[in-house]
């Protein structure tokens, strides 16, 4: 599948531009408050020395932030994949145990580590990296994990009506924001974490011993980050960091990639959302969809969220994740239940002297005064185009239909619509990924390429598309992709022109029978026999 592309790090108020980050030490917060702060020592060293925990997911160690044009993007850390065989089996540790001289003197020495072994070579990851990386994130994820019985209140897990089915309902006072309640891939590990019973020990281990062995001093309570990991069985972690070839040991900065997650969960997850369909509260600002630039946006770090002025989408730089075994979520309203109309937000969005919007990744309240700011810092790469092939049932059934009559099929495949800034038509409004199916047939010595996009969300779907080869050597896989461009580009339109332009052998657009308005997947035999006649009809 196509990856998201490297993004650097919103603007962060406060911060001077080209900082890297140093070091990460402990959590902190106010007793009698729930605004948890974590230490992070910058180079340059400046005045601002601690962030708001919501900010962790965005700094590992070494990233650059408030990047300028003259600031060196290249990525810190001599790179290296590893294979894990059962992640609770590593050591802890703390940093100042990393025979590295400049990394054990530093003053986040006290911090916890993994400490194991892997291809000859003795590695020191931090905790809160691996956590960082496979559970924040959002900021929503980071601070749920500091609350215990966080997942136990915010959802309520129930078995499906389908055989290997669950239903995640949302519950109506959870604070998940609105954004990542449609995006299937935030879907897809919030639905890992709260169903894999090893994953969520594992998430949940984080407010244990945040409880046992944070310490309150001075008005405050002190936590070193601690975790117990999942077993995370037969994964490959590609990290960076700094690594000493003549004693084999490396210190982990960033995690860039897990893959090959497994979960022992149900492979298709239903989401009950009471917001779905309800009026929501202020605007969902998409970046992607309004086109505004990310770098118009700045995060200060220091100002609340305010519940009524909606939520910003923040374009991060993503870690790499893939399922083995990758789930399929939906999402659904509640059934039965009367929706109220949200408070539309009346407050102002905040602009800057320099033309910065500025917004807070810290939970939404009445008592803040500028936009929250939703980040997704995950690119599935999962290997999930199957999943959605139940979209095309009829289709697949008229092209076995064809054969039948004589077509033979050459090739084809299902692939999701790419993610273009500025268009939303690529995704269904359920938040999964709109799919384009094609075949390529042979039919009395001629070649043809049959396409179908799923449009089972419009009132009109869109008509089947049959092309004649225009040669006897084609490209069908880079064409349908260029087709896919353009299809959300044009908001689910075949693009005419191009058409008329590069297929002057001819094409066709092949209506659809009449479908039912209670299921529009569905067509009965007679009607997709119908529908072969015509595309056999149209032939030439």
């Amino acid at each position: 599948m196509t990856s998201k592309k490297m993004m650097t790090t919103p603007i962060i108020k406060g911060v001077e531009d080209n900082s890297r980050v140093k070091e990460i030490g402990s959590i902190h917060r106010r007793l009698g408050t729930a605004d948890w702060r974590i230490n992070i020592k910058l180079d340059p060293g400046q005045r601002k020395k601690h962030f708001s925990l919501s900010q962790v997911g965005l700094m590992p160690r070494r990233r650059l932030l408030n990047i300028t044009a003259t600031g060196d993007v290249a990525r810190a850390g001599y790179e290296k994949e590893i294979q894990v065989y059962d992640a609770t089996t590593w050591g802890h540790c703390l940093i100042g145990d990393c025979p590295i001289k400049n990394i054990r003197e530093q003053e986040d020495y006290e911090q916890w580590c993994f400490h194991f072994e892997s291809g000859g070579v003795e590695f020191f990851l931090p905790q809160i990296e691996l956590a960082r990386v496979l559970f924040f994130h959002s900021s929503y994820m980071t601070r749920l994990a500091m609350r215990p019985n966080g997942l136990e209140e915010e959802f309520d897990i129930q078995p499906g009506e389908e055989p290997d089915t669950k239903e995640i309902h949302i519950l109506p006072t959870c604070s998940l924001p609105v954004t990542p309640r449609g995006n299937t891939e935030q879907r897809r590990v919030l639905a890992w974490i709260l169903l894999d019973d090893d994953v969520r020990r594992s998430f949940s281990s984080i407010a244990q011993y945040q409880l046992t062995e944070g310490k309150e001093l001075n008005g405050y309570r002190h936590w070193r980050f601690q975790f117990d990991p999942p077993a995370l069985k037969n994964v490959k972690i590609s990290l960076r960091g700094q690594y000493l070839p003549e004693s084999e040991v490396m210190f982990v900065y960033e995690i860039d990639s897990i893959k090959n997650l497994s979960t022992h969960s149900s492979k298709q997850v239903e989401f009950f959302d009471p917001k779905l369909g309800e009026k929501q509260t202020g605007n969902a600002m998409n970046l992607q969809e309004t086109g505004l630039p990310t770098e118009e946006l700045q995060i200060n770090d220091d100002e609340l969220a305010s519940s009524d002025t909606g939520e910003y989408q923040l374009q991060v730089p993503p870690v790499i994740l893939s399922f083995s075994e990758p789930a399929y979520t939906t999402r659904k309203p509640y059934d039965g239940r009367r929706r109220t109309g949200g408070r539309k937000g009346t407050k102002e969005i905040h602009v800057t002297g320099d033309a910065h919007i500025e917004v807070s990744t810290d939970e939404p309240t009445i008592r803040g005064e500028i936009p929250a700011g939703v980040f997704d810092g995950i690119d599935d790469q999962s290997d999930d185009s199957h999943l959605y092939l139940h979209r095309f049932k009829a289709f697949v059934s008229m092209v076995d239909h064809l054969e039948a009559k004589g077509c033979e099929v050459l090739s084809g495949e299902i692939r999701k619509l790419p993610v273009l800034q500025g268009h939303s038509k690529y995704r269904l409004p359920d938040g999964n990924p709109r799919c384009v199916v094609y075949r390529v047939l042979k039919y009395e010595h001629q070649i043809y390429a049959l396409v179908e996009v799923d449009t089972t969300d419009k009132e009109k779907r869109l008509s089947t598309l049959l092309i004649r080869q225009p040669n006897d050597v084609y490209d069908w896989s880079s064409k349908v992709e260029e087709l896919c461009q353009l299809l959300v580009k044009k908001s689910l339109c075949w693009p005419t022109k191009k058409l008329d332009r590069e297929f002057s052998e001819g094409y066709k657009r092949i209506p659809h029978q009449r479908v039912s308005d209670h299921n529009k997947l569905i067509l009965d035999s007679a009607s997709v026999e119908q529908w072969a006649k015509r595309v056999l009809g149209a032939f030439f």
